[in-house]
């Protein structure tokens, strides 16, 4: 009786410890991504996909089902439509009363930082 529950047990060990360092991380990695995708607000800098940073201008969420979409400014008067889940990160949220993003001082201070 003891060999059967160890047969048993063994199996059931690797498969959780399989959860455990594969699985687990991976969906709790996706949770953080759908919450933060959920939060971006306009003013906030991203980066995208396709490795360009912006500022969100508009968000609009359709009426019907469907993809959330983004207004990105590129700088130099360049926007883009961007559906959400082209984001890839979040590199400095909206503040209120800070600099606009394409203000010199703001430039200056990230060179030097």
């Amino acid at each position: 009786m003891p060999i059967l529950i160890l047969a048993l047990a063994y199996p059931a060990a690797i498969a959780a410890l399989f959860y455990l360092a594969f699985l687990r991380p991976v969906q709790q990695q996706q949770k953080k991504q759908r919450e933060e995708l959920a939060s971006l607000r306009v003013g906030d800098e991203v980066l995208t996909q396709a490795g360009f940073i912006a500022v969100i201008k508009d968000v609009r969420v359709p009426e019907e089902p469907g993809p959330t979409e983004l207004v990105l400014d590129l700088g130099g008067g360049t926007t883009v439509r961007a559906v959400a889940s082209a984001i890839v990160q979040r590199l400095t949220p909206a503040a209120e009363g800070s600099a606009p993003p394409g203000d010199p001082a703001r430039i200056a201070e990230r060179m030097r930082g």
